[in-house]
């Protein structure tokens, strides 16, 4: 059973993302937090499978927060969840670590979808994001990184 962080600094979408899992017992809560510093913080405690988590919080956000629990647990998929689709959100998202980007006017209808991909070591990116970047991201993850040099 695969176990589920939800972070947002609003109860309101907490409770939101709550009850749509409650149709769903084969996902476990495993704790909320209102933003990216208890995260983290729970995500080492919890070890969740999937972190579903807010961009815009105040003090560490999503992305930060992201790229930290990505750090200390790469098997963790987080899917971050906004209001906004740039490209360079969408970039910063992947880069960070993120396995999926869902806006928050698709989460009631998107939610599970996005969790059964990203769980099965997909990626994920809501439908209303525009497709051209939605392929510019996708062509950006599937290229090799270069090693720097100093």
């Amino acid at each position: 059973m695969p176990r589920i962080l939800i972070v947002d600094d609003h109860p309101f979408i907490r409770r939101g993302i709550q009850s749509i899992l409650k149709a769903f017992p084969e996902w476990e809560l495993c704790g909320e937090a209102e933003n990216g510093a208890d995260a983290i913080k729970l995500a080492k405690d919890t070890h969740p499978e999937v972190v579903i988590m807010d961009i815009s919080m105040p003090g560490i956000g999503g992305i930060d927060a992201t790229r930290a629990i990505h750090q200390m647990d790469p098997s963790a998929k987080i899917i971050l969840l906004t209001l906004h689709d740039s490209p360079d959100l969408v970039r910063n998202a992947f880069r960070a670590g993120a396995s999926g980007f869902l806006l928050k006017v698709d989460a009631e209808r998107e939610l599970m979808k996005a969790l059964a991909i990203v769980v099965a070591d997909g990626s994920y990116i809501s439908p209303r994001v525009p497709t051209d970047v939605v392929n510019a991201v996708t062509h950006e993850l599937k290229r090799p990184r270069r090693a720097r040099t100093a």
